[in-house]
């Protein structure tokens, strides 16, 4: 340490920069060697060395000193997340500081570090060698000391972790000038009364670093800078229409500067939004974006031949590698019939075949198996010898896509077997994957009824078998020897009825039955775990973290609570976590009673963040509430009290008449007080958040006949498509102005109907806040249909049906209405239920497929809503809101659909149905 003082000080003396800033972070080095809490320390011995530094030394130093206390609060996150601001924070114990301390100090030596920019911007990285670490393009995109701290304070502005408490950014980046090309972007205004966004900082110092290299002759470094930029906006942007502002203003860089390395990068971001676009198809609901992977496939391709050594090239090189991952799994029956072919369902994505191979084995070897570690007992499972091996060619659409066909497994005597199934016809363990299922083949079943009584049957005819041997089985944990251990308790014969009553016990048992009849066993083992195998990927993801924040601790019934959530992972080392990006969860709201009050989806963003909002019930009990995130059972509780008798209260009224998609929606609200005076001058705050409901015929979800499959966009999604600020007038009036803008993914056939919820926040000149709300609903039909007749009914029931016609305000409007009944043809067999999903491809022919499988689904046949229509029995022009007789007499028992279609003013269909037994 001593020496490397002397170094600093003659670094001092001859103002020799690179040097006097090595020496300084060697001195923190042997600091922490040698001092207890030297970390901490360091941060603040660094305030020392800051002193005595001259231009840009002292820049160096201090976006230094900003990036340790960042360390410091991610590497302390969990203590500082749960820590209670003080009133007054002016110790120097970093140890007692406050998320909010921390940041306002990061962000505060991050902007004193950029000061005097036209002598960093004039000062070259040469200089620096011995405190830069080298990489391929550093001098190409880091080319003056301004772009390496810039870019470094970027990093820090851009994270949204700062603003925890602040869900609902004041600063809404929504304008669409933020994706407009590099000149015009960095010329632009952005103004905020919010000045200690984050975002807008990073906004600002974007246009800085962009106007400092639009004059550079080459623009590698503009380029870099402005991918940077447009990524970042796409990611915060509120804008309808971001997605293809983000797309198109990808495609004009690459125009622009097509011979240019670094377009690779625009090519590699271009990739991912066709990539993302696919995840959202779904193969039997959404197809649109079938092919949107393939699509981002060919552009990886392109970009990695075109500037392989590029770093957009390579990145575009490692999502192709992704994207070409290939996937299986199985699901099969656990138990089948001997002598009859069974299936399994293979899902798949990247296989064009899969290979297949029958091992026969028993309880003693699955338990010995299993017990060996995951590696060896792959190997020794492949290395088994097969009774029968097969392939089959799987449909191959070239999407890219997961997909899902059912395969027939020919008959095989009684016995327990290993399937396994590989898309290598050798079974490799390396580069490959395998998976693995275990079915039993027997004649036997048993079932049970509520109490101890169970019951031995033939699995193929439901005959019961007498005089069936029943041992019971004891699974015990033995803690010595850490392991599950299994002893033999009493064992039981079946009467004629197949009946046998298992003894009452007052302790809880685990237990098992092997069960023998005329020389056959059934003797399940449901602890079969590691069915898949991974020769690509074997890492373990640690358990996420949610951490939950709100904007305040208490809240009055009707207020909006605002929320945020933070997931973490845990790191490799001792307090090291990471975030989590494009994490699904769902939030729900819970009232003092533990219901459920409402719940919303959420995906994290790059920066492992989530926020929204609730708005809280009136009139139901007040107390603890909470929000629980159901996927990392997180939970945040806060109070719902009437904590203050308010002077004044507030109303929004519902917009009179009608409105279409696209108007401008004028909504008007009062704030009065309770002794009767106008509360005139009085800041509104305002938000309006976009929900989409579907008709109830979209998602009946009735089992009888099959629930229809919803449209693209979630029930329950929301969206805030506008905020702002206003003030009441002299007669304490305020007026919102927004646009009804649709969510254009939604398809218009599906009859949406969106609800403009417009809540409202008034403060008055003492402080005091009420709020009021309304909600508008807007459709592309002004009318809703309903048919009300119950689902089930006799012959005589259906003969009178009401046609309930409303506009979207629920406000009953007679209109004429064309009413269809049709009868439906049942098919002439029942349908065995199908055990997991539908496929969406197929390898047998139906015929085929019934010869083996007569009394199973081969598609959809089995819903309702597939049935062919047998006869038409009614088809009128009837009013609605009244009943229609219908006068037919030739209804009979079965299925039947009724379908009511009319027009609204404007000319739109609408459309209801039912279907009725």
């Amino acid at each position: 340490l001593e020496q490397v003082l002397v170094i600093y000080n003659l670094a001092l003396k001859d103002n020799n920069d690179a040097q006097q800033i090595k020496s300084a972070i060697y001195q923190i080095k042997y600091r922490n060697i040698l001092q207890q809490d030297s970390r901490e320390n360091n941060i603040f011995f660094v305030d020392t060395l800051i002193a005595k530094a001259k231009l840009p030394a002292k820049n160096i130093l201090q976006n230094m000193q900003a990036e340790m206390f960042w360390q410091y609060l991610q590497n302390n996150r969990y203590k500082l997340y749960g820590r209670t601001k003080l009133t007054e924070e002016k110790s120097n114990d970093i140890s007692t500081w406050s998320l909010d301390k921390l940041h306002t100090t990061i962000g505060s030596l991050y902007k004193a570090s950029l000061t005097n920019e036209l002598v960093l911007q004039s000062t070259k990285l040469n200089g620096f060698e011995p405190i830069i670490i080298k990489g391929e393009n550093t001098r190409q995109l880091r080319p003056t000391l301004y772009d390496f701290l810039a870019f470094r304070a970027l990093s820090y502005f851009m994270d949204d972790e700062r603003e925890l408490t602040k869900p609902a950014y004041k600063f809404i980046i929504d304008n669409p000038t933020v994706f407009a090309p590099a000149a015009e972007f960095a010329a632009a205004l952005f103004t905020t009364k919010d000045t200690a966004s984050l975002q807008h900082k990073a906004i600002l110092l974007l246009q800085e670093i962009l106007k400092f290299h639009l004059k550079d002759n080459n623009a590698v470094a503009l380029l870099d800078a402005d991918l940077i930029r447009l990524n970042f906006v796409n990611g915060h942007a509120v804008n309808e229409d971001k997605s293809k502002l983000y797309e198109a203003a990808l495609k004009n860089i690459e125009e622009k500067y097509s011979s240019n390395p670094a377009v690779a990068k625009a090519m590699y971001l271009r990739a991912q939004i066709y990539n993302e676009r696919g995840q959202e198809f779904e193969p039997l609901a959404t197809t649109v974006h079938q092919y949107e992977i393939k699509r981002a496939k060919e552009l990886c391709e392109a970009a990695y031949k075109k500037f392989p050594k590029s770093e957009g090239g390579i990145n575009a090189q490692n999502l192709l590698k992704t994207i070409l991952l290939p996937s299986l799994s199985l699901q099969t029956e656990k138990v089948n019939i001997p002598g009859q072919p069974f299936r399994t369902l293979v899902s798949y994505k990247n296989t064009k075949a899969v290979y297949f191979r029958i091992i026969k084995t028993s309880k003693e070897e699955l338990k010995k198996t299993n017990g060996r570690d995951y590696a060896k007992m792959w190997k020794d499972i492949v290395a088994l010898k097969p009774i029968k091996t097969w392939s089959v060619a799987l449909p191959d659409l070239q999407d890219y896509q997961s997909h899902s066909a059912e395969i027939k497994i020919d008959a095989l005597p009684v016995g327990m077997y290993y399937i396994l199934s590989s898309p290598d016809e050798s079974f490799s363990l390396q580069k490959n994957i395998i998976a693995k299922q275990v079915t039993y083949i027997s004649n036997i079943s048993y079932l049970h009824n509520n109490n101890n009584d169970f019951y031995v049957l033939n699995r193929d005819n439901g005959q019961p078998l007498n005089n069936a041997q029943v041992q019971v089985w004891l699974t015990n944990y033995n803690y010595t020897t850490s392991q599950n251990e299994d002893t033999k308790a009493e064992n039981y014969a079946t009467d004629k009825n197949g009946l046998f009553k298992l003894k009452k016990t007052k302790d809880y048992r685990n237990i098992n039955f092997q069960i023998k009849y005329a020389g056959e066993e059934l003797f399940l083992d449901d602890n079969n775990y590691n069915n898949y195998y991974n020769g690509f990927e074997q890492s373990v993801e640690a358990e996420p973290i949610t951490f939950l924040f709100t904007d305040r601790s208490i809240y009055r019934p009707g207020q909006t609570i605002f929320f945020k959530g933070i997931v973490l992972k845990k790191g490799s080392k001792a307090n090291e976590t990471a975030i989590l990006p494009s994490f699904n969860t769902t939030i729900q709201l819970t009232d003092a009673n533990g219901q459920k009050v409402s719940e919303v989806q959420m995906v994290t963003n790059e920066f492992g963040s989530y926020n929204g909002s609730f708005k809280l019930p009136e009139g139901s009990l007040n107390g603890q509430f909470s929000l629980y995130d159901t996927t990392t059972k997180t939970s945040q509780y806060f109070n719902v009290e009437e904590y203050k008798r308010p002077k004044f209260f507030v109303e929004v009224q519902k917009p009179k008449g009608t409105y279409r998609l696209l108007d401008s929606i004028k909504v008007t609200g009062t704030a009065k007080a309770y002794a009767g005076n106008n509360i005139d001058g009085a800041k509104v705050s305002y938000r309006v958040v976009r929900k989409v409901r579907y008709p109830i015929w979209w998602d009946g979800g009735y089992p009888l006949y099959g629930r229809k499959i919803m449209p693209t966009g979630k029930q329950g999604d929301q969206q805030e498509i506008a905020n702002g600020e206003a003030k009441t007038d002299a007669k304490g009036v305020f007026k919102i102005t927004f646009k009804a803008l649709p969510d254009e993914s939604i398809d218009k056939k599906s009859q949406p109907t969106f609800y403009y919820e417009v809540s409202a926040d008034i403060t008055d000149i003492n402080g005091e806040t009420r709020s009021g709300t309304t909600a508008v609903a807007v459709a592309y039909q002004m009318l809703q249909l309903e048919i009300n007749v119950p689902e089930r009914l006799s012959i005589d029931s259906l003969k009178t049906i009401t046609i309930k016609s409303t506009n979207l305000n629920d406000i009953e409007e007679k209109t004429t209405a064309t009413v269809t009944i049709q009868q439906l043809k049942t098919p002439a067999k029942i349908f065995r239920e199908r055990y997991w999903q539908q496929p969406d491809q197929f390898v047998m022919s139906k015929e085929e497929y019934y010869g083996y499988f007569p009394y199973d689904v081969y598609k959809d046949e089995d819903k309702v809503k597939n049935y062919e229509v047998a006869d038409k029995v009614y088809d009128k022009i009837d009013s609605t809101n009244e009943a229609i007789p219908l006068k037919t007499t030739q209804l009979k028992s079965g299925w039947y659909k009724i379908i009511a279609i009319t027009k609204d003013k404007y000319g739109e269909e609408v459309k209801a149905e039912k279907y009725v037994q």
